[in-house]
């Protein structure tokens, strides 16, 4: 998923949960900023309000897997 620079995302609830890998830029919510090459996990019903700033952020993103 391409983000665009500047970007916000409404806060979100996931169910099933949800793995984020940053292949470009810098993705961002509110728990904290991952650059290039992290890799966020969070888990069944968590909750979060991403967003990028001017870099943007290309992620690879899987959901509905991390099981209750």
């Amino acid at each position: 998923v391409k983000w665009a620079p500047n970007t916000q995302f409404n806060q979100h609830k996931h169910w099933g949960g949800e793995e984020i890998f940053v292949l470009e830029g810098t993705f961002h919510d509110e728990h904290g900023a991952y650059p290039k090459g992290s890799w966020i996990r969070s888990p069944h019903l968590s909750m979060h309000t991403p967003f990028t700033e001017a870099d943007g952020a290309l992620i690879l993103v899987k959901t509905g897997h991390l099981g209750e």
